[in-house]
Formats: structure tokens, C-alpha cells, sequence
């Protein structure tokens, strides 16, 4: 009996292997469209050829895999004339890109000579190499390696008339010898064990930069000098002068915080001349955080910006703002939106005007962004549960919904904008992408014979596969308030079937998770489960009282709203059904908060890199102000710094607002994936809170990683959902 037993725990075991691993690998498969790397048009504005970039899963080689594909479509019969097959992009490369004019290619690839790194920077014009050289060659190189791409923190830009490329690189270095071997002491250099500073969290290699700029007609590459010293500069735009650049700048003294998605740090804008190396300081390093400069292609002078607070939250709804370089004047284009205003505020849930009013910008400025003709700027942004796309016309001075083709069970993606034309991404829950032209010229046209829409190439799977899985989206209104919280349940059509309800908690607290192809949400649906995504207030895309309502409120108010959020999906569907926790980093507070004040409600708990212990992430991360303003609503002061340990009420307070000070409650099972490599929410955080429950005898599994807080590399992330399935089904039968 008891051979029996065994033998078919065994053999369930493994077909539920098998199952997690080819789920996954079917779903890991499918391509998404990550953006697009050119559109032209022949000269009768009647033919488009367009180049996207595609990702997948390569999970034999365990790497991501991005390619290209070409596509030549008729605007006048609305036909696909031509397709390529895929060109894969060689992972070596460290940064490719087109010119204005589709004319140049400049390239960066790294490469192996033994133990050392090699950086080539080729620049290709047509099918020709005309410039090319290795980075370590002092003859014709002035900085180090070209620094890889970075939302915040480097820059790798053609000039308009595409004659000049600008890029940030490392600092030459002179290399170390040692002090009883070197022949002169000027031979020395700097020390190996120098501590350098970084940007922390996944930006570890971001340590200095240099400024240089490669001129197509004299085959040179500048390095700009008179940098401002104590300064980074991170992001750049060129100017309608061919020889001047506007830079954004971060202050490295006294010493750096964290920089990835934290878009509350101080910084300032910089204009330079670069072929006079002459630098200009366009605004002071105040209290505000500035970001995402555009500058206008048909107007001199005059660029756009995102802009936000420094202090609170890392993330925010942001003011789209027209900076004038003469006179240093501001103009609020788009103001940020606190809350959606009601006409009536006793209906409920507002649904009309929910859904229809502008709720604020909270994401970066495409690259191109501007038609052509510098009328219309493209803006991407969440509302709600969903991306959305914008356009603000500058001669109408207004900004304008471009509204989905598809209707409003989808989000929009704007990857960019070519001539009139700008390129979309369309997606939901089960597609992983449908590539779109939208033509600006029918923008203002009411005809509705006259669609702008042209649908160029999409993804979709099996009918019977692809109807399998729908979604709605809930929202209600916590504590009588007009701050709402949503959550999107994604599920089968199969009602017959008891499933498990998985639900899935984002971190940030500043983040969202909206209306999109997930491999992991697809994949645990076809392994049988259904998804519960919540959105709680602190998210983004429901304005800026949202994101204030969580400063100083963690582990209360985002744990209350995903509590109510669960039970109302429980009471809908199906009450008794068991419910997983699954999420990582801020979602630490709030699942660990679950389990230990409803102990009896949640069967399994899954967490990766969580935050357990604020007092610890206030001590040890390396976004120290994240912890005191999202717990107290204090702000981060850099002379005090961490030393705020005689502040007895501020260590009672991180405290008393930790998940780990519930762990004498908690009995559902955990699992764990900590990175080893994680700034952000460091790997002892979560040794600590695993040591804990190993101690009170609570089931728990821990899984380490050599990787950092996102755990995002394919090994990991592959490796990461096959342990959770595993894990699951040793508390909840997952046979049936």
C-alpha cells in the first residue's frame, strides 16, 4: 500500500513537472513586440516600410532573444505587400541604432580577448563600414567603454540632420600596477580595492561618464571638455542648433541614492555647445526632478520635459512642461490630475466619469516623439488598469485621446512617431501584440468612413485557445472615498471547474499592473488557475491623491484595499476555492501582512525579494527615503542620512509597519526567491524573514539567485515558475 502510494505521488509529481515546463516553454515562446527601429515612406507617401523589434524566450540557450522583421504595406489597398524573415540581434551588441535619415548605423559591441573586456564602435553608412575602432586604442579614442542603454543614466543619440552621434562612456582609467612593482609612481594609477560609487540597484556599472560626440563628416570622435564636476549627466536632446546639446544632470555629492525607477531625484538642466565645449546652467537643482527632455524639431529654443517633486513618492503623476532656453521660462502644458472630478459624488462606482476623464502622465517621453512638422508630440501614459496613448497639438494647443481601434478591453503602447505616422502597440491578456499605423492626418477629421487605423501585423493564438481566456476588470471605492481600486480577473470560460484563485500583488508601491500579455499570468492559466490582479491605491493611473493616499499609510491601506479586493472576486465567483499570494518587493509588506492577520484565509504565500522588514531596508538599501516616506511620510534628509537611530519613534514606527513583526501569526506555507546581487531590498532581508518561519516550524522553501532585485533573467524567471507550480502543488492538489 504504502509502494502504491508513493509510486503515484511520484508519478503525479512528475506529469505536473512536465506540464509547468511545457506550459511554460509553449507561452515563453510566443513573440512580443518590444519597439521599432525605423518607418519610411516612398516618395507618393503611399507605401510604408517599417522595421519592428521582437522579443522572445530562447529557453534552450536560457537568454532573451530580440530580432527584426521587415514589413512593406500599401496605405492605398490597406495590404501587407511583404514580409521578411526574422534577423536576430547578436546579444554582444551594446547599442544599435538607426539615423534620422535611415542612412547610418552606429554600432557598439563587446567581445572577449581572454579576461578582458573589449568594446568596437562601428559606424555603417548604407552597406559600408566608414568608421570603426576599439575603445582602448588612445590614438583615436578619448573615453572607456560605451555605457550600456539606461532610461536615466546614459545616452546614445543621432543629431536631427544625422551628421553627428552623441554618447556617454566611461572615464579613461589609468590601469592600476602595483606600488612595489610599478617602475615610476606616476605608472600607479588607482587603486583596485578605490570604493566607486554607483547608481545602485541594476545600475552597479554606471560608476563616472564622459560626454563625446562623433562627427560623420571628420571622421572623429570629441570628447567634450569642462565638464562640471560633481555633476552625472544622464539624458540628452539635441537642439535645432547642429552644435548644441540639452543634458540632464544628477549632483553626485555628497554621495548617490538609488536611481532606477525613482524619478523623484534632484536634478538640473545643462546646455552645452559641444564643439566649444562652452556649458550653460539652465535651471538650478531645487525641488524638483526633471526628466525626458524633447526638444521641438521646427522651433528654436524650446523643449519639453516631464516633471516631478523630489521627496515622497518615487514614482508620480507628472506635469508636462515648455522650457524656453532664452528667458529660462516654464509653461504648464498638461498639470499633473490629484483625482478625477465628480459631478455627482454620491452615484456609485462613477463609472461614466471614470472611465472617460484624463487621469495624468506617469511614463516616459518616447525617443521620437514629434511628427514631422513639430505639431503633434506623442504621450503614453495609464489610465486605470490600462495603457493609453495621447497626442498634444501644439497649434491647437490641446491634448487629444487617441482611443483605441479595438475598444477599451485592450491597452495601447506607443512605440513612436514617423513623419505622421505613429507606431502602436495593441495588446490584452491574451495577445501578445497587434502592430498598428495610426495616420495623424485624419486625427481632426470627423468622418467616420475615414479611418486613421492600419492594422500592419498581429499575434494571436489557436481560436480555441485564444477564447479560452477572458477578463473584466472590478473597481470599487474604499472608506466612502472617490480614490478608487481595481483589479483585473483573468480567467476561463470553464465555470464548471473549482480553481484555484492565484492573485498577483505588484511592488513598487508607485507601479500598476495594466491590461497586457503576461507569459506568467497565461501560463498559471493554462495550468489551471485563475488570476486576480489588484491595483491598489498608490498605484499608478488613477492620479496623484491615489499615489498620496499610501505616503505614510503602507501596510495598512494597501493591504485593506487587496484584502477587499479578494473577497469581492471570492464572493463573485467562487467563495471556498483555496487563493495563492504571490508578488515581490513592496508586495512583501503587504502579503506578509495578509498572512498574519488572516492566517486561516490563504493557502500558499510566494514572494520574491520582499520587503519584511522596513528597518532593515532603511538601513541597508539603496533607497533609504523610500522606507521612511512610504512608512512616515517623512523626507530623506542626506546630512542626517541613515543615522536616525536615536529617533526611537521612527524605529518603533518601520517597526511596528513590518510584516515580519506578524510571524508568530502566520501558518499558510511560503516560498522564497531572494538575489543574491539585490540593492534594492538586499538578500539578507529575506534570509532573515525565511530563517524566521523556519524557527516557528512554518512550512517554507527557499530558492537563491545570482542576480538582483528583479530576477527578470531568463534562467531565473523560467526557473522561478516551475518552483512555484512545484511548491503550489505540495500544499494544494493541483492533479485534477
Amino acid at each position: 500500500m504504502t509502494t502504491t502510494t508513493t509510486t503515484t505521488t511520484a508519478t503525479t509529481d512528475n506529469k505536473i513537472l512536465t506540464s509547468a515546463i511545457e506550459t511554460y516553454r509553449h507561452y515563453a515562446g510566443q513573440p512580443t513586440l518590444s519597439d521599432i527601429e525605423s518607418c519610411h515612406q516612398d516618395s507618393n507617401d503611399e507605401i510604408l516600410h517599417l522595421t519592428p523589434y521582437f522579443s522572445t524566450m530562447d529557453l534552450v540557450k536560457l537568454e532573451n532573444l530580440t530580432y527584426t522583421r521587415s514589413f512593406t504595406y500599401s496605405l492605398k489597398t490597406r495590404q501587407l505587400l511583404f514580409t521578411s524573415n526574422v534577423t536576430t540581434i547578436n546579444k554582444n551588441i551594446v547599442r544599435r541604432l538607426v539615423s534620422p535619415d535611415g542612412k547610418y548605423l552606429a554600432l557598439v559591441t563587446k567581445e572577449m580577448k581572454g579576461e578582458q573586456e573589449l568594446n568596437y564602435v562601428q559606424i555603417w553608412h548604407d552597406e559600408h563600414l566608414i568608421f570603426g575602432y576599439e575603445v582602448s586604442d588612445s590614438k583615436i579614442s578619448p573615453h572607456g567603454k560605451v555605457l550600456p542603454k539606461n532610461d536615466y543614466a546614459s545616452f546614445f543619440e543621432w543629431s536631427p540632420d544625422s551628421r553627428r552621434l552623441i554618447f556617454t562612456a566611461e572615464e579613461k582609467r589609468k590601469p592600476f600596477k602595483s606600488y612595489f612593482t610599478a617602475e615610476k609612481l606616476d605608472d600607479l594609477g588607482d587603486s583596485f580595492s578605490t570604493y566607486r560609487e554607483n547608481w545602485g540597484e541594476q545600475m552597479e556599472t554606471l560608476e563616472t561618464c564622459v560626454v563625446c560626440v562623433f562627427d560623420v563628416d571628420t571622421k572623429q570622435v570629441k570628447l567634450i571638455e569642462n565638464h562640471p564636476k560633481d555633476l552625472y549627466f544622464g539624458q540628452c536632446t539635441w537642439t535645432t542648433n547642429p552644435d548644441e546639446v540639452i543634458l540632464v544632470a544628477f549632483p553626485l555629492e555628497p554621495y548617490r541614492l538609488g536611481l532606477i525607477f525613482c524619478e523623484n531625484r534632484s536634478s538640473a538642466f545643462f546646455k552645452c555647445n559641444w564643439r566649444t565645449n562652452e556649458w550653460i546652467q539652465l535651471t538650478e537643482f531645487d525641488k524638483i526632478c526633471r526628466l525626458f527632455p524633447r526638444h521641438l524639431p521646427k522651433t528654436d529654443n524650446q523643449f519639453v520635459y516631464l516633471q516631478s517633486d523630489i521627496n515622497g513618492a518615487h514614482k508620480q503623476c507628472q506635469r508636462l512642461i515648455l522650457f524656453n532656453t532664452q528667458t529660462k521660462e516654464e509653461k504648464i502644458l498638461i498639470d499633473r490630475v490629484d483625482n478625477v472630478k465628480y459631478s455627482n459624488v454620491n452615484t456609485d462606482p462613477f463609472t461614466a466619469e471614470w472611465d472617460t476623464q484624463f487621469k495624468g502622465l506617469y511614463l516616459p517621453l518616447p525617443h521620437l516623439c514629434y511628427s514631422r512638422d513639430g505639431r503633434y508630440l506623442l504621450l503614453r501614459s495609464v489610465s486605470g488598469s490600462r495603457n493609453v496613448i495621447y497626442i498634444y497639438d501644439f497649434t491647437e494647443q490641446k491634448m487629444i485621446s487617441l482611443d483605441s481601434p479595438l475598444g477599451v478591453d485592450t491597452s495601447m503602447n506607443g512605440l513612436a512617431i514617423f513623419g505622421h505616422y505613429v507606431a502602436v502597440n495593441i495588446v490584452d491578456c491574451r495577445t501578445p501584440y497587434r502592430f498598428y499605423i495610426y495616420d495623424l492626418k485624419t486625427l481632426n477629421k470627423t468622418d467616420k468612413d475615414n479611418n486613421g487605423w492600419h492594422l500592419i501585423v498581429q499575434h494571436e493564438f489557436k481560436k480555441e485557445e485564444k477564447n479560452q481566456i477572458v477578463w473584466n476588470i472590478d473597481r470599487f471605492f474604499p472608506d466612502n472615498e472617490t480614490i478608487p481600486v481595481e483589479s483585473i480577473y483573468v480567467h476561463t470560460r470553464d465555470t464548471q471547474t473549482k480553481r484555484p484563485l492565484m492573485v498577483l500583488i505588484h511592488g513598487g508601491p508607485n507601479s500598476v499592473i495594466s491590461l497586457d500579455y503576461y507569459v506568467g499570468v497565461v501560463a498559471y492559466i493554462g495550468l489551471g488557475f485563475d488570476l486576480l490582479i489588484v491595483n491598489y491605491r498608490g498605484s499608478l493611473g488613477f492620479g496623484q491623491a491615489s499615489i498620496d493616499k499610501l505616503l505614510g499609510n503602507i501596510s495598512k491601506t494597501d493591504v485593506g484595499d487587496c484584502h477587499e479586493a479578494i473577497q469581492r472576486c471570492l464572493k463573485y465567483t467562487e467563495p471556498s476555492r483555496p487563493v495563492v499570494l504571490i508578488g515581490g518587493s513592496h508586495a512583501g509588506v503587504i502579503i506578509g501582512r495578509l498572512i498574519g492577520e488572516y492566517p486561516d484565509e490563504y493557502a500558499v504565500a510566494v514572494l520574491r525579494n520582499p520587503v519584511t522588514d522596513l528597518l532593515h531596508v532603511y538601513a541597508t538599501s539603496d533607497i533609504p527615503d523610500w522606507a521612511i516616506a512610504q512608512s512616515t511620510n517623512a523626507q530623506f534628509d542626506f546630512e542626517t542620512g541613515r543615522n536616525l537611530f536615536t529617533d526611537t519613534a521612527l524605529i518603533t514606527y518601520l517597526i511596528e509597519r513590518s510584516s515580519i513583526r506578524l510571524i508568530d501569526q502566520v501558518k499558510t506555507p511560503v516560498l522564497l526567491h531572494l538575489g543574491k546581487k539585490d540593492r534594492r531590498v538586499p538578500y539578507s532581508i529575506g534570509l532573515r524573514y525565511y530563517e524566521c518561519l523556519k524557527a516557528k516550524k512554518i512550512p517554507t522553501k527557499l530558492y537563491v539567485y545570482d542576480s538582483n532585485h528583479s530576477l527578470s533573467e531568463v534562467p531565473n524567471a523560467s526557473d522561478i515558475f516551475v518552483n512555484t507550480i512545484l511548491f503550489i502543488s505540495e500544499h494544494l492538489d493541483l492533479s485534477s
